[in-house]
């Protein structure tokens, strides 16, 4: 998708984010964060398939799910339900024609490994992410899952499932028996499952991005300077501590041969000088501002 397309579609879902959640998709400091942000998908507040250009939903759809999106969606009082609303109001039939070719499937309460995830679906049509459970796949999302019956990435010999995450064998074998092709990336931690996005996206496009997103795992997941480096930055997206850069993390960048332009967080609260010096060993390091 062009930048064009790729803003108005941004401009969009920021504008019904702030008609219907009063612009609060930052990690709640109480209960009332998550009811506004509740109100976006609750009581039928979505009512039509997202309008690109004039054209519906389906027609040149940004294969990313937008990160302001994603935090409202975890922040509801029922992300599987509000992830489902989500889904049907992208996909009205769930025919061969109009559905999504991959569905990312990760636990809700694993928040930044949902975030990592969600890099998926840059490599990917017009995939949507949905919820699970670590040993038990919700039957709303089961529902949903057999009413898309995504058609599957043809770079991945027609995979219509990945489930992210620190996902039991459980829910493989379940989805499995639905008949849907799915493959697990298989990762407890966060910085882990952020790698292992990393090394499979790498896979799909046959060489690693450049551009290296480093997120805090120390502060609070969907904090406005993490949605706005999300939304200037495209790029693989890996976790840093303050002090501290995850062995994952590591790993990741040394694929790169010190290539990589890395963009962290203004703030020296979120990623300090020390670890800003030892990121510049693996290339290019740019603070963004989150104003």
């Amino acid at each position: 998708m062009n930048r064009m397309n790729r803003s108005l579609l941004s401009a969009f879902l920021f504008l019904s984010v702030s008609l219907y959640a009063g612009w609060s998709f930052v990690w709640p400091a109480g209960v009332a964060d998550a009811e506004r942000a509740d109100t976006f998908f609750g009581h039928d507040s979505i009512q039509q398939p997202k309008v690109v250009n004039g054209s519906d939903g389906q027609t040149g759809r940004d294969p990313a799910l937008d990160p302001s999106l994603l935090s409202a969606m975890l922040l509801a009082k029922d992300p599987v339900q509000a992830a489902v609303q989500f889904s049907r109001t992208q996909w009205l039939d769930g025919s061969m024609n109009n559905s999504p070719d991959v569905v990312i499937l990760v636990d809700p309460q694993d928040k930044p490994g949902a975030l990592a995830a969600s890099r998926l679906l840059l490599f990917s049509k017009n995939g949507t992410m949905l919820f699970t459970g670590k040993y038990v796949t919700p039957e709303a999302t089961l529902i949903e899952l057999v009413r898309l019956r995504p058609s599957g990435l043809a770079s991945q010999s027609g995979v219509q499932v990945i489930a992210a995450g620190d996902i039991h064998q459980r829910v493989i074998d379940q989805l499995r028996r639905l008949g849907l092709r799915t493959e697990r990336i298989q990762a407890a931690a966060p910085e882990a499952l952020a790698g292992a996005v990393d090394a499979y996206t790498a896979q799909l496009s046959g060489k690693h991005n450049r551009a290296v997103i480093m997120l805090p795992l120390d502060q609070k997941p969907f904090s406005s300077s993490m949605l706005h480096l999300l939304q200037e930055k495209e790029g693989s997206l890996l976790f840093v501590k303050r002090f501290f850069i995850p062995r994952e993390t590591l790993q990741a960048l040394e694929q790169r041969d010190g290539g990589s332009n890395i963009y962290i967080p203004d703030s020296l609260e979120a990623v300090s000088k020390q670890v800003e010096r030892r990121l510049q060993r693996y290339g290019e390091v740019t603070r963004i501002s989150g104003d």
